[in-house]
């Protein structure tokens, strides 16, 4: 049985994997990653970090690296199944992650395992003026979407209180995982930190009715992440929602004179333009349930015709499809040899979809088995390779360094032939007048223009 004491407390494995996980986190594996108003952070006292869940384990690691600048390490939890093989579980308890029981998987019985797991928490908090980080939705799914919270995070939080006969001012600070896409690579992640509460004013309530007290909490915790992320309330809208933020938000930005380069522009748009429907639908039923309809139809057509507004949004013209095409081409033997490079490490978790049924899991697998455990153990092998080929061990060192270099580059020319691929589609379809992508057009602009005017 693996203990979790001392959990919090200085190693100099955890400062080790820490240091080698932050540039490749940060460089290699996103393409960019945000820390928005760390400053809010309190700093010396304990605080309960709540978040929301959208990316399995990888939730965990980005509010690990928004508390750089603070100078602490959170202590995390995460769902107790993933603990069931004793060297995974190891691995979770060096990255100071402890588990939390759900009923979902385990069976009631199970849960009275979260009482060692709260208690260690509220200890961390009271004595050591620790951050536990906690996701109440206790479940993650890839949408840009809030769940109900469950109370474990508040119990902890009391239980804090109560150890320090409610003296001492425990933090709740919301925070707020946001990705430009779940799956794959070199993509973006803005973490936001939140505007930090108390909740002493719930001190005497909770002596009086526990329950009661939890649930307000939890309530007043929902709403205080709510505020700092893209959360699409209704999920049976969640389709035509996404379709008008991707159609809109870069459109937007542009109008305001921002750029559209810099991901928190992005981000910001895309919440105004939720905000801004949710309020359409209060004012004006009919005016939103036709912005719907179109939405719904167009991202009906863009599926059919397996494109992205991405590319939709691209000006035609001969000139430029060609000029594109042409670079496409010249990228051709970077895409090659990357590749044979890069194979191994970049499909590591092509096994996953047979053994693990849960999608979400799969983006945590390529980060942690991938990118941190067969990348370097691979470009090691390619090293060595390279030195006894040549003879000269700084040749085969400069090929070493080289190899990231050729992943991120492999990528993105992986990705630029592919846009240009379906922009020559486009400029196809246009110019043999494809009924499809003609309404596609029709329906693209009627949607901005709508938004638009509703914007100003």
């Amino acid at each position: 049985m693996i203990s979790f004491d001392n959990i919090n407390k200085p190693n100099w494995k955890y400062t080790l994997l820490y240091r080698y996980v932050n540039p490749v986190h940060h460089y290699i594996f996103y393409r960019r990653f945000y820390v928005l108003h760390s400053g809010r952070i309190p700093k010396g006292d304990p605080i309960v970090a709540i978040c929301n869940h959208q990316n399995g384990p990888l939730d965990a690691v980005g509010i690990i690296f928004a508390f750089k600048k603070d100078g602490r390490y959170p202590v995390c939890t995460a769902r107790a199944d993933l603990f069931e093989k004793e060297i995974v579980a190891k691995i979770l308890r060096l990255m100071r992650i402890m588990p939390v029981f759900r009923a979902k998987d385990l069976g009631n019985e199970s849960l009275t395992g979260n009482y060692g797991t709260f208690d260690k928490s509220a200890e961390i908090l009271a004595n050591d003026n620790g951050v536990v980080c906690i996701f109440p939705e206790a479940e993650d799914e890839y949408l840009h979407h809030l769940r109900t919270f469950k109370k474990g995070f508040a119990r902890i939080a009391f239980a804090a209180a109560e150890k320090t006969n409610f003296e001492k001012t425990i933090w709740i600070l919301p925070t707020s995982n946001h990705y430009s896409n779940y799956f794959g690579m070199r993509n973006k992640l803005i973490v936001t930190i939140g505007e930090p509460f108390t909740f002493e004013d719930l001190y005497d309530i909770y002596r009086q009715h526990p329950p009661r007290a939890l649930k307000m909490l939890a309530d007043r915790a929902h709403e205080k992440v709510s505020a700092i992320m893209l959360d699409i309330k209704d999920l049976n809208l969640y389709e035509a929602y996404d379709t008008i933020r991707r159609l809109c938000s870069r459109e937007y930005v542009k109008k305001e004179g921002l750029s559209a380069r810099y991901f928190p522009n992005i981000f910001e748009a895309d919440r105004k333009i939720v905000a801004t429907l949710d309020k359409l639908r209060n004012d004006d039923s009919e005016k939103f349930n036709t912005l719907m309809m179109s939405a719904k139809e167009y991202g009906g057509i863009v599926g059919q015709l397996h494109l992205s507004d991405r590319t939709l949004c691209q000006k035609i013209n001969f000139g430029a499809v060609l000029l594109r095409c042409l670079s496409a081409i010249l990228l051709v033997p970077f895409i090659i040899y990357g590749f044979i490079v890069n194979f191994i490490p970049t499909n590591a978790d092509t096994p996953v979809p047979v053994r693990i049924k849960d999608k979400i899991s799969h983006p945590a697998f390529l980060f942690f088995t991938g990118v941190l455990l067969i990348f370097p153990l691979w470009y090691l092998i390619l090293f060595i390779v390279a030195w006894c080929v040549t003879g000269v061990w700084w040749i085969a060192f400069i090929y070493f360094i080289s190899l990231p270099v050729s992943l991120v580059i492999y990528i993105h020319s992986k990705n630029f032939v592919k846009n240009q691929y379906n922009l020559l589609r486009c400029f196809c379809l246009d110019r043999f007048g494809n009924c499809l992508y003609l309404r596609a057009m029709e329906l693209r602009k009627e949607v901005i223009e709508m938004v638009e005017r509703l914007m100003k």
